[in-house]
């Protein structure tokens, strides 16, 4: 569950990602009750299996069965986790999501919030990663193959333009260019296994110091200027996160 909103004393509309049909919501009653039988798993960001039915009186689904299989309680025990948790969901709720990728986005979610509280990753990789692989999966992929001028695959520095999704080498760069972001070897290296390897083997790398940081700006610069939508819980997030300093 990745939504939720209070309504009525009791009750709730919970906005859950699920890989059949993308964001659905469902109003759930009594949910707000401690000893309610679904408390458990419509929580925020439980992982659950949900049984439900369409309702003759509304255009909202309505619950009918719920069994939680996984909770990610560790969100709870840090307010960065859950920050970036929050911002993670706005974004899944403000693009299209193809019907054709409904699992690959859940199972993306799912990667992330395990990424994150599992401490294999920093907050800042794991952020970075979502908001590119997200990106990638709802149209945006951008050609990271090679300068989009001379096509050179390996350089020491490579500029990339946030508005077209294209890497120009420093060769080719000219001074009119402007609004490109540095990216040098090794953050267009985490740049591609973010937008071309499998899922499954997505995670297998990292990234330190200054070459984080490039992934990082170019990554949310991506998001901005493709979904042109501001987002009250990254402002939230940047409040609360405390940026990791660049070992060189």
């Amino acid at each position: 569950m990745i939504k939720e909103l209070k309504t009525g004393e009791s009750d709730k509309i919970i906005t859950v990602l699920s890989k059949e049909a993308g964001v659905v919501e469902i109003y759930v009653k009594g949910a707000m009750r401690l000893k309610n039988k679904f408390h458990s798993a419509v929580g925020m960001f439980t992982y659950s299996e949900f049984i439900i039915y369409e309702s003759r009186s509304s255009q909202l689904y309505q619950l009918n069965e719920a069994y939680p299989e996984h909770i990610f309680h560790d969100l709870s025990k840090n307010v960065e986790y859950l920050a970036l948790a929050m911002y993670m969901s706005e974004l899944v709720c403000e693009v299209n999501v193809p019907d054709d990728m409904n699992n690959e986005i859940l199972r993306l979610f799912l990667n992330m919030l395990y990424m994150l509280t599992s401490q294999r990753w920093t907050v800042a990789l794991c952020k970075a990663a979502f908001e590119m692989r997200l990106m990638c999966d709802t149209g945006f992929r951008p050609n990271l193959v090679g300068c989009k001028k001379c096509a050179k695959y390996e350089a020491d520095i490579f500029f990339f333009d946030t508005e077209n999704g294209e890497i120009v080498c420093a060769d080719c760069v000219k001074p009119y260019d402007v609004g490109y972001l540095i990216a040098e070897m090794p953050t267009i290296m985490a740049l591609r296994y973010l937008a071309y390897a499998d899922l499954d083997k997505m995670f297998t790398f990292n990234l330190k110091g200054v070459f984080r940081k490039q992934l990082s700006m170019i990554c949310e610069r991506y998001v901005l200027e493709h979904t042109k939508y501001e987002y009250k819980t990254l402002d939230f997030f940047k409040s609360v996160y405390i940026e990791e300093k660049i070992v060189f």
